[in-house]
């Protein structure tokens, strides 16, 4: 029983002299193995398409035949990886698993020149698509028989063509005619570029063969009565045909060809146009009677074209006459049964051809309408007519449809093949395909526009905007309902003649709404102006219009059609919008554009009386701590509070302002020294050291202040907030509270300070932070009790910046976060390995900062740092400044009693210098206070200094707390902190601060001494 398959055909085109005259036979042999035939056209002149580039129908295909290279590098790679046969005609297979069958055509031109050779031509021409595998080995051919016969290659007489076409003959003749390069011979590699050449040469009135002789390559119908008739070789098209169906059927049974290749041997025909006699090409009878039945053959096409356009023309009438496009009118041809497939998207966003029309003239069952398929089981096999079926007379071919607008999907036709498909390449066929995709895209067109209509109505129905259409032709103006609604209340009637519009605005706006007209229709500058129409009521209705002008075809205006909008509303919260951007809302004061504004006035008056005024910058030092602690409510409160009280240092004259967080700006708009401005500056700082009561809580504020002078150290007012600003850093970086008069010094240190900071921004990641260990040594016992760790900046330069320079830096700009996270992991890890080293009972001390202690997971971070690094909560001691300890009492003792739940200590560092005292400690969880090396500098010679560091000890004592001495330099501080009975002490006297490998060496060392 023979075996039944699908063959599959990828053409470029299904017609023509090459394809046209292949597909036939590929299709008897395939009827002839009572197998089925489908044949893709994959080309589309029209959007420069040439090869098919999705896998259509690649599930139900067998085995495919591809005719020139008609499939896309993706499809091509899929029958490569796939189990699927494949035959390529008229090129060589990209892979080893297809085979190649190809003409001989090297050979075959090699033979045609030879013959031009033998009639003693030597400039022979050479014209070709040389892109095309077949056209490559044609022009090869020619090479090799000028090199047999010893005549020379000229460059000059190579005409590569676009294609392969009549055009493309007519152009490249012309081409060698404009070189003047002597020749007496054409070598076409295709038959219609060959008679394109002839036809350019006689209408040039040479004659051929006599001035010139021609050959061409194909034998085409139109070779043989041509005048003259053409010399050519002749395409075995049925032998490559037969033998790529028999190729495929060999490799689907399993019996691959030996060689990836097979030859079909070509004929060189002779005729008149290489000057040989005409009569020689009726050898016999019967060439005579096939000459007569060519000529017979192309007069009966030229009729049935002539009558097939006609009935396209209908059929496209018919067919696209009503709203959608009726496929069963559009192809009026063979075709008996068609299915139209269109890409839509299902509900999981895939791709699917869901069927959208069908017809069947003879009755065959076709698919329902919104059935869905994979493209690559499409076309419905079981929809197939049963004449298509294997041995079947008809073939089923497959046509993508696209257009510039989009892909649309795929149409498959089955029918029997158009007999003209062989003879000439028929357009109107591929017409009806481009026709479709166009209907299509018309339709889409249709109902988007059908959809803008209905929308534009429903819009025009509700909307706020009045709609109008000025007919400029009749002179007559509509207006929709909202338009009268909206001018209802002017003083004048709104009618349809255009005056009456105008005979509303408000007579100082007349001029602008006549110029916006003008430019409209004149200069085609879309309408959009503002203008005012007096009210009934005495007030103003502002009106904003909007519009456009539509031409006629010779760019006539003819109508002018736009909106009106009633933007009276708008204008009034405009004006108190202007209102507010000069104010600040919170203080009232005004805002950075007003001040600037201000400042400006003020300096052109003093440009003009010579007299001096200064710009002072003003920021609240630590306000942030506030907000984060107390809240944006509190603060804004604090903030309100301070504003006023600034308020009540300046002058009536003087200005002051708002930038925004908690910096303000004051303009003195007249001075006669600095001291005036020293004097407004110690009132503020006066002001602020007085406490703050707010919800019964007592605030503290200081503030650094910083002052230019103008027009000593600027001339503009960008300069002179600049250098305020400028000032006012420096006397933040110097412990606040101040006033800093700006000097050009200043301006240095500006940049000195951004290169710090850009250098601290990449200090963590460039590994230039490091960390010293100062001992902590028990004096009860002289034991070594800890370290406190202390970070060095080991800046790119070589030098070691000191954290006093460069933490003040870190917490204002928010760098001290993972600054100081890393000290604290890195300080837990030193001492894991000093636990690992023998030393398990030692405290690691670390410094926290302000910004740290705010952050409301702080908490979370020691413990990460806990387990990462495996110490216990006793190994590790957090320091916290007494001013940070006592700025938020609420904030510190929640946070604090969360840390000593953790199990860590707590010491207060640099005790003593702040504004709180002991007795703020009994409200706090800590465990240690640490003395400030201040008190211990001259406690020998100091009696204050000594007295106070007693009541320390004594009253820390009292509560149960430890006390560190900080800065020991000298025995006799040692011995008077022994008589106090001080717990520890550290400084230089002790140990000075050590890398963690040295403090190693040095426990061992204290460790060796006491066990001797």
């Amino acid at each position: 029983m023979v075996q039944e398959y699908r063959i599959g055909v990828i053409a470029p085109h299904l017609d023509g002299e090459y394809y046209g005259r292949l597909l036939p036979h590929i299709h008897q042999a395939v009827r002839e193995r009572r197998s089925q035939l489908f044949a893709i056209q994959a080309a589309d002149d029209y959007l420069g398409i040439t090869s098919l580039e999705e896998p259509i129908a690649f599930e139900i295909v067998d085995a495919w035949i591809l005719i020139l290279p008609s499939a896309s590098p993706s499809l091509l790679e899929i029958l490569e990886t796939g189990d699927k046969p494949f035959v390529c005609i008229g090129f060589q297979s990209p892979y080893p698993q297809g085979h190649s069958v190809l003409t001989e055509n090297r050979a075959s031109m090699k033979d045609a020149v030879l013959h031009l050779l033998d009639h003693g031509h030597r400039e022979i021409a050479f014209i070709g698509n040389m892109e095309q595998y077949d056209l490559l080995e044609r022009y090869k051919g020619y090479l090799d028989a000028l090199y047999e016969r010893g005549v020379p290659l000229d460059e000059r007489l190579i005409v590569k063509a676009h294609d392969n076409l009549l055009a493309s003959g007519i152009s490249a003749a012309e081409e060698l005619l404009i070189r003047e390069v002597p020749f007496t011979a054409i070598a076409a590699g295709t038959d219609m570029i060959a008679l394109g050449a002839i036809d350019c040469l006689q209408s040039k009135g040479f004659n051929v063969p006599r001035d010139y002789a021609v050959t061409g390559f194909d034998d085409i119908h139109q070779a043989a009565v041509n005048y003259p008739s053409l010399s050519t070789v002749q395409q075995p098209f049925e032998e490559m045909a037969r033998e790529a169906v028999c190729k495929a059927f060999e490799m689907l049974q399993g019996r691959p060809p030996a060689e990836r290749e097979t030859i079909i041997r070509a004929r060189f025909i002779v005729r008149s146009s290489c000057a040989c006699s005409e009569r020689t090409q009726f050898v016999s009878a019967e060439d005579f009677d096939r000459y007569l039945r060519n000529l017979s053959q192309l007069r009966s096409s030229f009729h049935n074209i002539t009558t097939n356009n006609y009935k396209m023309t209908r059929g496209l009438i018919n067919a696209t006459k009503d709203e959608n496009i009726n496929i069963a009118k559009l192809f009026w041809n063979l075709s008996h049964w068609a299915c139209l497939a269109l890409w839509e998207e299902d509900e999981g966003g895939q791709r699917k051809l869901v069927v959208r029309q069908v017809f069947s003239k003879n009755g065959d069952p076709v698919p329902p309408q919104g059935e869905k398929y994979d493209l690559r089981h499409f076309p419905p096999l079981d929809y197939l007519p049963p004449s298509t079926g294997p041995g079947g007379e008809d073939v089923i071919i497959l046509h993508p449809i696209k257009s510039e607008m989009k892909n649309w999907g795929y149409i498959v036709l089955a029918g029997p093949l158009d007999p003209l498909n062989n003879l000439v390449a028929n357009d109107l066929s591929r017409h009806s395909f481009t026709i479709l995709a166009v209907a299509l895209e018309r339709e889409l067109l249709f109902n988007r526009v059908r959809s803008i209509a209905e929308k534009l109505e429903i819009v025009s129905r509700t909307t706020n905007d009045g709609i109008w259409d000025w007919n400029v032709t009749s002179g007559r103006i509509d207006w929709n309902i909202r338009a009268h609604k909206i001018l209802h209340t002017s003083t004048a009637k709104l009618t349809s003649h255009p005056l009456s519009l105008f005979r509303l605005i408000h007579s100082e706006d007349r001029r602008a709404v006549r110029n916006a007209f003008k430019q409209t229709t004149e200069m085609d500058k879309p309408l959009q102006l503002e203008f005012r129409i007096p009210g009934s009521d005495g007030q103003f209705i502002w009106v904003f219009m909007a519009g456009d002008v539509v031409r006629d075809e010779l760019g006539t205006a003819i109508r002018i059609i736009g909106s009106l909008t009633d933007i009276t509303e708008k204008k009034a919260n405009e004006a108190r919008i202007t209102q507010l951007a000069y104010q600040d809302s919170l203080t009232g004061l005004p805002n950075r554009l007003l001040f600037k504004d201000q400042l400006q006035e003020a300096m052109e008056e003093r440009l003009r009386d010579g007299n001096k005024l200064a710009v002072m910058m003003i920021d609240l030092d630590r306000f942030k701590i506030v907000n984060d602690t107390l809240g944006h409510q509190t603060g804004d409160k604090l903030l309100q509070r301070a504003a006023a009280e600034l308020k009540e240092c300046v002058g009536e004259q003087d200005i002051i302002a708002r930038l925004g967080g908690d910096e303000f700006i004051v303009l003195l708009s007249r001075i006669e020294r600095e001291d005036d401005v020293s004097k407004i500056a110690a009132r503020m700082l006066q002001m602020l050291t007085e406490p703050f009561l707010l919800e019964g809580q007592e605030f503290y504020l200081s503030a650094s202040i910083g002052a230019c002078i103008y027009p000593n150290d600027g001339s503009d007012v960008d300069s002179l907030i600049r250098f305020a600003d400028l000032a006012m850093y420096y006397s933040k970086e110097h412990g606040g509270n101040r006033l800093q008069i700006y000097t050009p010094a200043l301006s240095s240190k500006s940049v000195e300070r951004f290169n710090m900071e850009t250098g601290l921004r990449n200090a963590l990641e460039r590994g230039e932070l490091s960390l010293d260990y100062q001992p902590q040594v028990s004096l009860a016992t002289g034991k070594v009790y800890g370290a406190e760790s202390l970070i060095r900046w080991n800046s790119p330069e070589g030098s070691t910046i000191p954290p006093g320079e460069f933490i003040p830096l870190a917490e204002e700009t928010g760098l001290i976060i993972p600054i100081g996270q890393w000290v604290l992991e890195q300080a837990c890890r030193e001492c894991k390995r000093w636990i690992q080293a023998g030393m398990p009972s030692l405290v690691i001390s670390v410094n926290i900062s302000t910004v740290q202690f705010q952050q409301s997971d702080f908490p979370d971070i020691v413990r990460k740092a806990l387990r990462e690094t495996g110490i216990e909560p006793f190994n590790l001691c957090l320091e916290i400044t007494e001013h940070t300890a006592v700025q938020n009492m609420e904030h510190s003792v929640r946070l604090l009693g969360e840390l000593v739940d953790i199990g860590v200590k707590i010491a207060i560092d640099d005790f003593g210098i702040g504004q709180s005292s002991l007795l703020w400690l009994k409200k706090l969880p800590v465990h240690i206070v640490k003395i400030d090396q201040s008190f211990i500098l001259n406690m020998i010679e100091d009696s204050d200094d000594h007295a106070i560091a007693k009541a320390v000890i004594d009253m820390s004592h009292s509560l149960g707390l430890s006390v560190t001495a900080e800065g020991v330099e000298t025995e006799a501080q040692l011995q008077r902190l022994q008589q106090l009975q001080c717990d520890r002490i550290q400084g230089f006297f002790t140990g000075r601060p050590m890398a963690s490998d040295q403090f190693i060496a040095y426990f061992r060392e204290i460790s060796s001494w006491m066990n001797e």
